[in-house]
């Protein structure tokens, strides 16, 4: 699709970046943050319930937390848990290192600073905080940074709408019927929210947004990487439709699909809302049932036991056989939509079951049935003693659910109330991020109604010492650091990619001169790096720990901009220093300067070379001479000049088109910049 298609159908998208700070203590404790573990020194068992909000109103989230009657146990571990996290005692006063870097991103985001922080409580019954609230604090409001994607003829300001510092939840370890348990250790880390403006008008631009803001908040060099350290939640809404969460996404490179995905969900929300409409159906078709068991309340619901006990469906044998309840749902008007398409692989239907399972938390699996599976199921004789029962018309559907009894009582009333929606189009909800691209129901979006000021905490004033001592020490903008690489001669691609690498300061440090120097540099760090802190089985192979010092590796680049070396021996030097630390800069230089013999001994190697590359079996015409040119390329170290090398071997072997100057394909991974 173009920007033009998802313009025609009204797409817009925003992001609520999620980072967790590189401080020493939790935000409203001191114990320590950062540490993952796995012993268990105590267990505690919670139940949740919701609280009113200032104005003496319940959110609806909460409330629906509240219908899963979860058992929430949490796992603690002495050495990073204090009493703080379990709300046995109050908060301490707020981490100044963390408020220092929110700070700081908050400048770098061009927000305007409040002059106190006042922190609020948002309510979170999933059981993810002990407290079934999480602590918050705005730090800057209404900002806008640079955002220009030349492959995307994107060149405008991405607007900032605030940015927050918050307290992390728990890790979940299991999420099973009513009982969910999660660990304690990650709890009450420091984390800021960065929100944009919902202007991201195509996935292709919210992943470019993602990555600037992720880029933007490692500029400070004070941020957790790793997998759950930064993830986003992106909102998404197209015309007719309402905005939809859809949470903890931790891959920039999975964002085009989701949304993509999520938009055409709610077309297709839209297209059933239509046809109910055009049906002439009604809410007042589809009322809540009253207080007690559904089935003996609502004619909308029955205990279809009787009705399905000869079934040969074996999920429903084993419901039976466990004592649990069967029922039926009626749905009026909803003939042939509960198979409407909605997501790759799912229908309308599976709006419903999943409504079903988060609520009603059935154990077992498959736990729901309609009238419209054409195979397995139920057959067509107990769907037409149902029919009967309940009277309905070939214009409406059911739906036979099976589970405890105060279970099934829940996932009727939720399939009455999801049909309902059907009604709305797109219902306001907060939805989870599967691999594939598609999505499930989370819970119902939440209010303003789950906010209010937290009366443990008093407001904590921002000096003006504090703010004037974070601008003197802010880090270089990723778009400033782009456009300086920019002028020294580096591709937009390249110097995007340098900006935010975490050798852009040794790259700095070492200060090549403009042109060819500069742009091999770039290129040798952004190869090599990785794949020494890969081979080394480094957490992330984009580590900075695996660089040389500026004072080892400047000497080579010097060497390189006065001649003494070849350009393609650059990546060469860098590799050895990358691989023996303790070498001495002098000896490497040694290998790569050109010495009065190159000349006699490749002539000598070229035709010893080609004889063998004759011999080789390839899939492709220039396989040979690739193969010759990394051997003869790595016996030389780089000391010859790659196209004259390419000429000779060309008087030897008839290929086809060679290949780019200081191809090592046949010597190892490693190549030189110009390559790509």
């Amino acid at each position: 699709m173009t920007s033009a298609d998802y313009e025609a159908i009204g797409f817009m998208s925003g992001l609520e970046v999620h980072q967790q700070l590189d401080t020493r203590s939790k935000l409203f404790c001191r114990c320590p943050a950062g540490r993952r573990v796995t012993r268990v020194d105590a267990e505690v068992l919670r139940h949740m319930r919701p609280t009113l909000s200032e104005l003496g109103e319940y959110d609806g989230t909460a409330l629906m937390e509240f219908k899963t009657k979860k058992e929430i146990v949490y796992l603690l571990e002495r050495g990073t848990v204090c009493t703080y996290e379990m709300d046995d005692t109050p908060p301490f006063e707020i981490d100044d290192e963390a408020v220092r870097i929110a700070i700081e991103m908050s400048e770098l985001c061009n927000l305007n600073l409040v002059s106190e922080l006042h922190v609020m409580r948002k309510q979170y019954l999933d059981g993810s905080i002990p407290t079934g609230f999480q602590r918050t604090a705005m730090v800057g409001l209404s900002g806008a940074i640079p955002f220009q994607v030349p492959e995307l003829g994107v060149n405008r300001e991405l607007s900032i709408r605030q940015l927050s510092l918050e307290e992390d939840s728990c890790r979940e370890v299991s999420d099973i019927g009513h009982r969910i348990t999660f660990r304690t250790d990650r709890l009450g880390m420091p984390l800021t929210e960065m929100v944009t403006e919902p202007e991201l008008l195509t996935p292709l631009e919210l992943q470019a947004g993602g990555r600037l803001l992720a880029h933007l908040a490692r500029t400070t060099g004070k941020v957790r990487r790793g997998p759950g350290a930064g993830r986003q939640d992106v909102n998404v809404s197209v015309s007719g439709g309402r905005r939809v969460e859809i949470k903890g996404v931790h891959h920039h490179r999975r964002l085009p699909l989701l949304v993509h995905t999520e938009a055409f969900r709610q077309l297709n929300l839209l297209r059933v809302k239509a046809e109910l409409e055009r049906r002439g159906v009604t809410p007042d078709a589809l009322k809540d049932p009253p207080k007690g068991f559904p089935w003996d309340t609502s004619a909308l619901v029955m205990d279809a036991e009787a009705a399905v006990a000869d079934t040969s469906f074996p999920p429903i044998r084993k419901a039976i056989s466990r004592g649990e309840t069967v029922c039926a749902v009626l749905l009026p008007g909803f003939a042939g939509l509960l198979s409407h398409p909605t997501q790759p692989g799912f229908t309308f239907a599976h709006e419903i079951s999943d409504r079903v399972r988060v609520i009603a938390c059935p154990v077992h699996v498959p736990f729901l049935a309609h009238s419209e599976i054409g195979r397995g199921g139920l057959i067509s004789r107990h769907w037409k003693v149902l029919e009967r029962a309940f009277g309905a018309g070939p214009g409406d559907a059911m739906v036979v659910v099976w589970a405890p009894s105060e279970d099934a009582a829940t996932a009727a009333r939720e399939i009455v109330i999801r049909a309902r929606e059907a009604l709305e189009g797109v219902p306001a909800e907060t939805r989870q991020a599967h691999p594939n691209g598609t999505n499930g129901f989370e819970r119902i979006l939440p209010g303003p109604d789950r906010m209010y000021p937290d009366t443990d905490t008093p407001p904590l004033p921002i000096p003006d010492r504090t703010v004037t001592e974070v601008r003197a020490q802010l880090g270089e903008p990723p778009w400033t650091r782009q456009a300086r690489y920019e002028e020294l001669g580096l591709d937009a691609r390249m110097a995007r990619s340098l900006a935010v690498a975490p050798w852009a300061d040794l790259f700095d440090k070492v200060a090549p001169h403009a042109g060819e120097p500069a742009r091999r540099l770039a290129g040798s760090l952004e190869k090599r790096i990785p794949f020494h802190a890969r081979r080394r089985g480094a957490s992330s192979p984009r580590t900075v720990g695996e660089a040389p010092d500026a004072d080892r590796l400047s000497p080579v680049v010097r060497a390189l901009e006065g001649g003494e070396i070849r350009q393609e021996a650059l990546v060469w030097a860098l590799d050895d220093l990358l691989a023996d630390p303790d070498r001495a800069v002098a000896e490497v230089l040694d290998n790569y300067r050109p010495r009065q013999d190159d000349e006699a001994e490749l002539e000598a190697a070229v035709p010893e070379i080609a004889q063998m590359a004759r011999t080789l079996q390839t899939a492709s015409a220039d396989g040979p001479v690739r193969w010759a040119m990394g051997m003869i390329m790595r016996r030389f170290f780089g000391r010859v000049d790659p196209a004259s090398v390419r000429e000779r071997l060309r008087s030897h072997l008839t290929v086809g088109e060679p290949l780019g100057n200081g191809d090592r394909s046949g010597g190892s991974e490693r190549t030189g910049e110009g390559d790509e």
